[in-house]
């Protein structure tokens, strides 16, 4: 399906437009309306009623609402008479008698309470809060500038008695156009500081509206030499609570200031802070450089602010109900300049997969690299245009970049050597057949005993021979930041494998295969080195579960392509086939062959569950699972019982992997295979304390001795997760993970690579060292001296220069509505105009994605979507005259409190396009929580709605990014509704230009400490027992027997790691080093104690720890002590601190620790 993008920017702005009508008003005069004539007594008959009407004003078509208040058909941009309180409108009786069903049913749906904490809150918000009578804004003005003329439109509705013929008089409401206009002399205003002036608003006729008294009150300010000034506007009308229904006519509708400055002078930005001199910190520093050039010219009170964004000197600002703010597309395509013209970098794939020899190489990168150069010194042509008070900072974002071009000519050179180079080919290819193959679903159908497909495999598998005409590409950030990384990955004593590199990209951006590529190589090359040397080789993490099974299956897919690669190539890739585990918990993947193979005699016997957590085969993209056979009969393929473990296989015969596909999911093949890549959630890995058979993926035998290399790289992807008491306890267990990944080469320590990613982080350096000790950290791209162009990223723009769309967010702040109908007016609005675009554009805007802050609104948004929005829908297709209604089904879900299985469904789900037959299979409404943060890239998705600013920026950055991913095709636009009963959402609301111009600097510092005393009484047991458990002979790891404990203390290598943990301390937080020793010294005590015969509390023998957070065996086993099982969730009366029958012993029983010989 291919949408044009300029149809699919006119489709969006209508999505906009028809909430904006809904919210604010006045609703559109379409096609079906018709003229109601209000001259003389108005008479209609029944039938005509139910059409849709305007009248004529002095030559302009107006409104006229039929069915309901004007104070209730809107829900913002109403000025209410002074003093106004909540309940005198929110809780007025009078309803128009509707002679519309779908209209009474609206009627009351905005008196309804919608759940008992919303109704306290109103209750309260009703009881303490007036209605809005005043808007304003904040501008500044050049001290140049003489005059300022003060235009404030709105709309008066006036009812009008109309009698229906059968039906009596009803009353109608007819909308009046007004304006008023002040010039204010600004020298007069400099003299006065204050001004108010009454406003006579006047219709088109130019008479005087006298039911309202409008006040028009302004206050100046200097600041550094130009005008600061406040404009608001204040709706002083007396209300009368007799008057009823009449009070509408004391208010204004559609209510907007506009400021222009004629002649003489502009609008100016407001101040930053570099510009005030206010002291900042290096990271505030980098951002005031960064968004120098993102310039805010006002903010509002009570409302939102808009000016035009495309023009350099702003003559004119508003304000506004419905703010709306486009982010600029960020590209990443790369010119040079080469033989007199600029050109795009195209580096294939196909390119670098096929060369021969290190010429070719250079002569394919090195143009890249020589861009970049020229670039960074166009920069430093650059600094002497930038503030003295920033410069330091931009020469040191200057010389970061230096760092990487240095970097990525360490790489190239490196290709010279042979085994690189086959490392670097080889990875080239393996990323190229991943990128191809596996990504069609082909659905099997199995008759006769005969499996056949829908797709022929031959249409899904590419090999290289008839790859060579692809034209998949590098992108010039990724195949970069390979070559940047090389030198940590092949040479042990590089200084760059101390550094923790963080890729930064914009969601979407392909962060992903960056560090695939490494990943790749890193693989390859070590099994090039030494093809006996078969382990664990890279550690993939992340924080939830979604993201960790969508990533397995794209990362599947490269470890088919590696591996189908090993079999076909020249090079000695060993015998061992290159695999890929998941080690997760047991609510994602079952962790025993056992369990495995009971799920798949319930599926093959009907059982709700139809697959496991891999779906496809990742090579030809054939479904695994429960699929349909003859007649009503359903049949499992892809997975079988070999010698009760679970193997799983690609059902179709002609497939490279139909005799086993090399992937691991269950716990117990995870420890036997030691696949080549292991992926996990970052919670799996506390179980080093609690299963020391997860030491073979660190390369360990039985014995503790160290069989093969321990894994060399570490992922963490979407660092900006790891935060708060998750960061916490992983900054903490991160040291004894790193030891375990610790070789030995010649007597020295060789930690392992670390390679992070995020779209969103703040302070990086900070979160790197608390999180893994390092004491360098860099980002790449590094982003040179302003946001809009790194080299790597630059804005997009056509060919005539142009920006090209980005994402579009509005704002939703209503006034008269709490956040539950305002979900109603705005779902219901996109939902019905989706409806209405032309059939083969409506896809993008047909499904609504939206956001909740937690799982109890969520469960409110799924009532209102099968109940309140349909009722709502109906009356918006009614009142408008729309030829049809839409139907919505039931919405999905997609949360953490759903089974992995269920997830992946939903996701499918959402994928599925919408096309002339199918909409009954094209979902219309899904509801998510957190779990979309990452991991959900589905390029088709184009509206979504939040419901209440997120919790942080970072969270914001990342919700948004999951539609409007194609930008180029179908834009995205995201609706965030904030909450009128909130001051941090009121905050958001009127500052929402200024807000999402520097959204990525907004973005909240994480906060970590790993050895807070909290952190350390917690898990402080589980990282001591997590090594000796892993790290050394049988004994220790099955008992906790004293005396070969004792023995191992005395060890060399026991008092390295002991001695790395006070190191990482002391870098971290010094002070915490005595409260670091105590803890230690209470879990050596409680060794040497002889006090238990296993580990794990059980029914037999003395266990010396159990799950924290366990009352039951906390009360059975008093000497025993909680040791955490999770990072996230840790009962506080079971913190896994010290039993207090051991540490409260006598003094003289304690052992003491001289920590003077450890170091």
């Amino acid at each position: 399906m291919t949408i044009t993008m300029r149809n699919a920017c006119l489709n969006r702005e209508r999505i906009i437009n028809a909430v904006r009508m809904e919210i604010v008003g006045p609703s559109a005069i379409n096609e079906n309306a018709v003229p109601l004539k209000v001259i003389g007594n108005i008479e209609l008959e029944k039938e005509a009623a139910y059409k849709k009407y305007y009248w004529i004003n002095c030559g302009v078509k107006e409104e006229v609402l039929q069915y309901e208040l004007p104070a209730r058909r809107y829900s913002a941009g109403m000025l209410y008479p002074l003093n106004t309180p909540v309940a005198e409108i929110v809780m007025d009786d009078v309803i128009i008698e509707s002679i519309d069903r779908e209209q009474e049913g609206v009627n009351r749906l905005k008196q309804k309470n919608y759940s008992a904490e919303e109704a306290s809150e109103e209750k309260a918000y009703m009881n303490n809060e007036r209605l809005p009578s005043s808007l304003g804004l904040t501008c500044h003005i050049s001290n140049e500038t003489q005059n300022l003329k003060v235009i404030f439109n709105a709309g008066h509705y006036k009812s009008q008695s109309i009698n229906i013929q059968g039906r009596g008089k009803r009353k109608w409401w007819l909308r009046e156009s007004m304006v008023a206009e002040v010039n204010v002399d600004m020298k007069e205003l400099k003299k006065s500081y204050v001004s108010s002036i009454k406003l006579i608003p006047k219709n088109f006729k130019g008479e005087h509206i006298h039911k309202l008294d409008l006040e028009l009150n302004l206050q100046y300010r200097e600041i550094k030499g130009n005008q600061l000034v406040t404009v608001t506007v204040t709706n002083r009308t007396k209300s009368l609570k007799k008057e009823g229904s009449q009070a509408d006519e004391l208010m204004t509708f559609q209510s907007e200031i506009t400021l222009e400055i004629e002649g003489i002078g502009e609008f100016k930005s407001y101040p930053k802070y570099y510009q005030r001199n206010l002291p900042m910190t290096e990271d505030e520093a980098n951002d005031e450089l960064l968004y120098r050039n993102k310039i805010n010219y006002a903010f509002g009170h009570g409302c939102s602010t808009s000016w035009d964004q495309r023009t350099d000197i702003v003559k004119e600002v508003k304000t506004s109900f419905i703010p709306t703010y486009e982010t600029t597309s960020m590209t990443p395509d790369v010119e040079i300049f080469e033989k007199g013209e600029w050109k795009k970098i195209n580096i294939r794939m196909v390119d670098l997969a096929n060369v021969k020899t290190f010429k070719e190489v250079k002569q394919l990168l090195l143009p890249l690299i020589i861009g970049y150069a020229d670039w960074i010194q166009k920069q430093y042509d650059e600094l002497p245009l930038i503030d003295k008070s920033l410069r330091n900072v931009a020469k040191r974002n200057l010389l970061l970049c230096k760092d990487s071009l240095e970097r990525m000519k360490r790489g190239l050179e490196h290709l010279e050597n042979e085994k690189v180079r086959q490392a670097f080919i080889l990875a080239n290819q393996a990323i190229l057949l991943q990128q191809v193959n596996g990504k069609k679903t082909r659905i099997p159908r199995v008759q006769d005993f005969e499996i056949t497909y829908d797709i022929l495999i031959g249409e899904t598998v590419l090999t290289l021979d008839k790859l060579q005409n692809s034209s998949n590409s590098w992108r010039a950030f990724q195949i970069a930041f390979f070559l940047m990384s090389l030198d940590s990955i092949v040479n042990d004593d590089s200084i760059e494998r101390e550094v923790v590199d963080l890729i930064w990209f914009p969601t979407g951006g392909g962060k992903t295969e960056a560090y695939l590529a490494v990943a790749s190589f890193g693989m390859f090359y070590r099994r090039l080195l030494n093809p006996r040397d078969v382990g664990v080789d890279v550690i993939m993490r992340y924080t939830l579960r979604l993201l960790t099974a969508d990533q397995f299956q794209r990362s599947a897919r490269l470890i088919c392509a590696m591996e189908y690669l090993r079999n076909e190539t020249v090079f000695n890739l060993g015998e061992e086939p290159f695999s890929i585990g998941m080690w997760v918990g047991s609510s994602t993947s079952p962790n025993q062959h056992k369990v495995a193979l009971e799920k798949l005699r319930g599926m093959k016997q009907g059982g709700k569950d139809s697959t496991f957590i891999v779906s496809k085969c990742p090579w030809c993209g054939s479904t695994l699972g429960k699929v349909k056979g003859a007649g009503k009969q359903s049949v499992v393929l892809g997975f079988k019982n070999k010698k009760n473990e679970l193997v799983t296989y690609c059902p179709d015969k002609e497939c490279h992997f139909h005799k086993e596909i090399p992937v691991y999911f269950v716990d117990e093949s995870i420890y036997e295979k030691c696949p080549t890549f292991l992926i996990g959630t970052v919670d799996k890995f506390v179980q080093l304390a609690w299963n020391p058979k997860a030491r073979t993926l660190f390369g360990i035998d039985e014995y503790g001795n160290q069989r093969v290399t321990p894994p060399n790289l570490i992922i963490q992807d979407e660092l900006h997760l790891i935060s708060g008491p998750l960061g916490t306890l992983a900054g903490l267990f991160e040291t004894v993970i790193e030891e375990l990944c610790t070789k030995i080469v010649n007597g020295k320590r060789i930690k392992p690579k670390i390679i992070s990613a995020t779209a969103t982080i703040k302070e990086f350096e900070t979160q790197a060292r608390c999180l893994f000790g390092r004491t360098q950290a860099r980002l790449f791209p590094s982003p040179g001296l302003e946001i809009d162009d790194s080299f790597f990223a630059k804005v997009a723009v056509d060919a005539e220069n142009r920006l090209m769309p980005g994402r579009e967010y509005v704002g939703i702040f209503t006034s008269n509505v709490g956040l539950m109908m305002s979900e109603v007016q705005v779902f219901s609005s996109i939902l019905q105009e989706a409806n209405r675009l032309p059939q083969d554009e409506k896809d993008p805007y047909w499904t609504l994605l939206a956001f909740y802050n937690s799982l109890r609104e969520l469960g409110a948004g799924i009532n209102l979507c099968t109940m309140d929005i349909p009722t709502y829908m109906r009356a918006i297709q009614s009142r408008e005259g729309y030829p049809e209604n839409r139907f919505i089904r039931e919405p999905l879900e997609l949360t953490s409190r759903m089974q992995s299985d269920e997830i992946a469904a939903t996701i499918d789900h959402l994928k599925v396009e919408l096309k002339n037959e199918n909409k009954k299979n094209v979902l219309d409404v899904c509801l998510a929580s957190n779990i979309i943060e990452v991991g959900v890239d589905i390029d088709r998705l184009s509206v979504m709605a939040i419901v209440g600013q997120p919790k942080t920026t970072a969270q914001y950055i990342q919700v948004s990014g999951r539609v409007g991913r194609r930008w180029a095709e179908r834009p995205g636009v995201i609706f965030t509704l904030y909450s009128n009963r909130n001051s941090r959402d009121k905050s958001h609301f009127e500052h929402f230009n200024e807000y999402h111009q520097r959204l990525y600097a907004q973005v909240e510092t994480t906060s970590v400490t790993p050895f807070s005393e909290e952190s350390l009484s917690r898990g402080l047991s589980a990282v001591i027992i997590a090594f000796l458990r892993q790290r050394f002979g049988k004994k220790i790891s099955r008992e906790p027997d004293s005396m070969e404990y004792m023995n191992i203390f005395k060890t060399m290598e026991f008092q390295n790691f002991l001695r790395c943990l006070v190191e990482r301390v002391t870098l971290i937080d010094e002070e915490q080093v005595p409260v670091f020793k105590k803890n230690f010294e209470d879990f050596h005590t409680l060794m040497c104690g002889n006090y238990f015969t296993i580990w794990k509390v059980e029914d037999e023998g003395q266990g010396m720890m159990f799950v924290s957070g366990d009352p039951i065996a906390q009360k059975n086993s008093p000497k025993s002590i909680g040791v955490i099982n999770s990072l996230r969730s840790v009962d506080a009366t079971s913190l896994g601190k010290i039993s207090l029958d051991v540490t409260n012993r006598k003094e003289e029983e304690k052992v003491e620790l001289d920590w003077g010989d450890i170091f």
